[in-house]
C-alpha cells in the first residue's frame, strides 16, 4: 500500500481526521520505515508521524497514522500489534470538536494534560493555560527520585464553562510547539490511563486516582 511521511520531528495535526490513530507504547529503536509498513499493509497511508522530543531528538513512544479510508481504521483496532518485539496499543484519535460532545454532561474544573514537553516549566504551564480562563491551581508531576517532568499533569480552572469551551474544540493542542491532549478529570482520564497505564510506575497511577 502507498504512504506519505512526513519529517519525524513534524507535529502532528488537529486530530480532526476520522482515519487517524494514535500509537502508543512505540519501541524507542522503531524507525519510520518499519513504522509504516506495518500500517501500510491496511490501506492507504496518507500521514505518519513518530513523535520526538524537540531538544533532544529522542522518540517520546508514540505517534499518528492517518489512513485516507477511516473505515480502516476498526480493522487495525480490532488486531493485536507488535512492532520492534513490542506490542503497542491503538486507540482513535478525537476528532476536532467532539472531545466536548462526548464529554458534554461531564462537569468538572480540572483537567488532565498529557504529553507536556520536559522543558515546560510550573508557570509556563499556568501561563499557558491562562489565557483560556482563570488558572487556581496546576501541576506538573515529577519522578520523586530524580525531579524529572514525567510528561504530563493537572490544572484546574475556577470555571467548569472554561473547560467546556476547552474541550469543545478537540482534545488535542499546540503547546511549546509540541502537541499536548487535554482530558476532563473523570471518565475521559480513565480511558487515558488505560493506554498508558503501562508506561507508568504503579505507585503514580495510585497518586492519580487519589487526588
Amino acid at each position: 500500500m502507498g504512504s506519505r511521511s512526513r519529517n519525524d520531528n513534524f507535529q502532528s495535526g488537529d486530530g480532526a481526521s476520522p482515519g487517524k490513530i494514535f500509537i502508543g507504547g512505540l519501541h524507542k529503536d522503531t524507525t519510520t520505515t518499519v513504522f509504516n509498513k506495518h500500517f501500510g499493509k491496511y490501506g492507504e497511508i496518507t500521514d505518519s508521524v513518530i513523535m520526538r522530543d524537540r531538544h533532544t531528538g529522542q522518540p517520546r513512544g508514540f505517534g499518528f497514522i492517518t489512513y485516507a479510508d477511516s473505515s480502516v481504521v476498526d480493522k487495525v483496532i480490532e488486531d493485536n500489534h507488535v512492532i520492534n518485539g513490542k506490542q503497542v496499543e491503538i486507540k482513535r484519535t478525537i476528532p476536532k470538536g467532539a472531545g466536548g460532545n462526548q464529554a458534554k454532561d461531564i462537569k468538572t474544573k480540572k483537567i488532565f494534560v498529557g504529553g507536556i514537553p520536559s522543558t515546560v516549566t510550573e508557570d509556563e504551564l499556568k501561563d499557558f493555560f491562562a489565557k483560556y480562563g482563570n488558572v487556581v491551581e496546576h501541576q506538573i508531576i515529577r519522578d520523586h527520585e530524580t525531579n524529572r517532568s514525567r510528561g504530563f499533569g493537572f490544572v484546574i480552572f475556577d470555571s467548569e464553562e472554561v473547560v467546556d469551551e476547552l474541550l469543545s474544540k478537540g482534545n488535542m493542542i499546540d503547546m511549546a510547539d509540541t502537541q499536548v491532549s487535554l482530558y476532563k478529570w473523570c471518565l475521559e482520564l480513565w480511558w487515558y490511563m488505560k493506554l498508558f497505564i503501562s508506561w507508568f510506575h504503579f505507585e503514580f497511577f495510585c497518586l492519580f486516582i487519589s487526588l
